[in-house]
């Protein structure tokens, strides 16, 4: 696909959204160049870092989006309460970390190319069924044209510059060993009993959850609505072993109570509820049994450590003014 055709292709699709899409924003965005590059700031300035601004609409954009607002929240560990300056300031230390991390992209020389973006809205549009699931998922992720582009190129250079800061992370032998005498109790293989509904429209999904919410039959309606392989059986998946799970369903099952149902959680490009029957303890794993499991959990722990070392170390070399919070 050209440059032009893309670019006629994006805009009649923001269009169809009724997104006032620029094309000054979608000639921005397909640059493969850093998000560094010094803009005109609108709407005022939250900070700066070395010399570069962090924007109070990116900060409120941060604010507003429902997953990053709730995983700030998760992160302090306190309840939502509007106004918090507490959660204000951790918003501003991500977005100061992303702009250290950007940077860094440039100093690398890290580029996404046409071809990259390209394959990363491709990816994007073929999770939804048509125009109108895209547009409501971007209103519920409080993105308009601007910062839906951003978003996806800036995540994009900070996954390469995550990556090389982690490339030389391993985890010993020993290390493994130690974990595995330490935390046997941790490594027994629960095993969790559920039922799962899977559609491929987020909208399909949200309908079912206010049908659980009224009293609705979860096998009935699995069998009714479900694509998934055992729809058939009401969406009965049996007993499986909670870390076997993907990600999406493991992170919701770990804290769902028996007969609660929790979704849509999306998983590639289907939209899941799962319904949680039963949980119960397993046998605990043997060194050699137990060795993948641990050697994820110390290679993600020790990751995080060493980029958490250099953000810390980046904040320290750099010129970092933080002028107001949000509004």
């Amino acid at each position: 696909m050209t440059s032009k055709t893309r670019a006629a292709a994006l805009r009649s699709a923001c269009l169809a959204l009724g997104v006032a899409f620029s094309l000054l924003a979608c000639s921005d965005r397909r640059a493969g160049q850093g998000e560094g590059s010094k803009k005109k700031v609108d709407g005022g300035v939250a900070a700066r870092v070395n010399g570069e601004p962090v924007t109070q609409a990116q900060l409120q954009r941060m604010l507003a989006a429902p997953l990053e607002r709730q995983q700030l929240l998760q992160e302090l560990g306190v309840p939502d309460h509007p106004g918090s300056k507490e959660l204000d300031r951790l918003a501003l230390r991500k977005l100061i970390h992303r702009r250290l991390i950007l940077q860094e992209a440039g100093r690398r020389s890290f580029v996404v190319t046409e071809q990259d973006l390209d394959k990363a809205v491709t990816s994007l549009r073929r999770r939804f069924q048509d125009l109108s699931g895209l547009g409501a998922w971007m209103k519920e992720q409080g993105l308009d044209d601007q910062s839906l582009f951003e978003t996806i190129r800036t995540d994009m250079l900070a996954a390469r510059v995550r990556a090389a800061l982690v490339e030389e992370v391993r985890v010993t032998d020993e290390e493994v060993q130690q974990y595995h005498q330490a935390h046997k109790e941790d490594l027994k293989t629960e095993e969790v009993w559920l039922q799962i509904i899977a559609v491929k429209e987020r909208a399909t999904a949200e309908e079912i959850v206010a049908a659980l919410r009224k009293g609705e039959d979860f096998g009935v309606l699995a069998r009714q609505r479900s694509v998934g392989r055992r729809a058939a059986q009401g969406g009965d998946m049996g007993w499986v072993e909670a870390e076997r799970l993907g990600p999406p369903l493991r992170e919701a099952v770990g804290t769902l109570k028996a007969g609660v149902a929790r979704g849509p959680l999306q998983r590639g490009n289907e939209f899941l509820i799962v319904r949680l029957q039963e949980r119960r303890p397993g046998k605990t794993k043997d060194l050699a049994a137990a060795r993948p499991a641990i050697e994820r959990r110390l290679l993600a722990a020790k990751q995080q450590e060493a980029v958490q070392a250099w953000l810390t170390d980046q904040e320290r070399k750099s010129k970092i003014e933080v002028l107001a919070l949000a509004n």
